[in-house]
């Protein structure tokens, strides 16, 4: 029922743990696809070893266009009406994918689950807990928040058929622009569990662009591009927001929570 993808690069370090991750979730039918991008560090070697004992795994090991290229390759191959994106260097928590199926089992059309995801220093050691609820687009962009991880979500296939796949010229935000078309076209659901964790590897290509302050620039470049299909309601809301300044985060977490606020006051 369910397709794990997981697009790689010379990831040889990495790729026997993910698979293992994947295998050890210990979940009849499940498919993990791993889309290899001619890797020369013996990724590929590793992935053929493994298949010997992991009849659920699969290789396609080929030159492509970028990582958008390799995820958009996995979607079309996938056999399973649900898929999730894994890469080389994160993981599932353990019961991550049975939730998700049984989550499935029932869900409407065109939906997406999603939790927790546990950031990981690369030592191992806990960073923070990513909470990503309520799924708010104008949140996104006021806040920049610490992307949801492809680790903590699932969704049905057909999604792409309504939203379009993966743009293939940007190999950066090309999840966060897949995540900010789903409001209005998809059932979204969250689950309040840990299902993924991903780990802040020094050197990998989103560290790199944190490093650099690109992040900031390359989400706002997304984020103009989605605000004018905004419903009148999210733009009106942002603009609100913004408006509040500095203050906005207390602000905003008071309103929602008003009682709090009483309770200050009151006491």
């Amino acid at each position: 029922m369910i397709t794990i993808i997981t697009p790689v690069y010379n990831a040889a370090k990495y790729i026997r743990q993910c698979i293992e991750s994947v295998a050890d979730q210990q979940f009849a039918g499940i498919e993990h696809l791993v889309i290899d991008a001619a890797s020369n560090d013996g990724t590929q070697q590793i992935v053929e070893e493994m298949m010997k004992q992991h009849p659920h795994l699969k290789l396609l090991s080929e030159k492509d266009r970028g990582q958008s290229d390799a995820m958009n390759k996995g979607i079309r191959l996938a056999s399973n009406p649900v898929i999730s994106f894994l890469n080389a260097d994160d993981r599932y928590e353990p019961g991550a994918i049975a939730k998700a199926h049984s989550y499935f089992k029932v869900a409407r059309k065109d939906s997406f689950f999603l939790g927790d995801c546990r950031v990981l220093h690369e030592d191992g050691s806990e960073y923070m807990l990513n909470k990503p609820w309520p799924f708010s687009r104008v949140a996104f962009m006021l806040d920049y928040t610490f992307p949801f991880n492809p680790s903590a979500y699932f969704y049905h296939k057909s999604l792409h058929e309504k939203l379009g796949y993966y743009n293939e010229n940007d190999h950066l935000t090309m999840d966060i622009d897949f995540l900010l078309r789903l409001p209005g076209k998809a059932e979204i659901s969250y689950s309040g569990e840990i299902l993924g964790n991903y780990v802040m590897l020094a050197g990998s290509k989103t560290m790199k662009e944190i490093s650099a302050g690109r992040n900031i620039e390359n989400l706002q470049k997304v984020f103009k591009e989605h605000f004018p299909g905004f419903t009148f309601s999210e733009k009106i809301n942002y603009h609100f927001q913004k408006s509040l300044g500095k203050n906005r985060g207390w602000i905003m977490y008071y309103l929602r929570n008003p009682g709090i606020l009483l309770k200050k006051m009151s006491g």
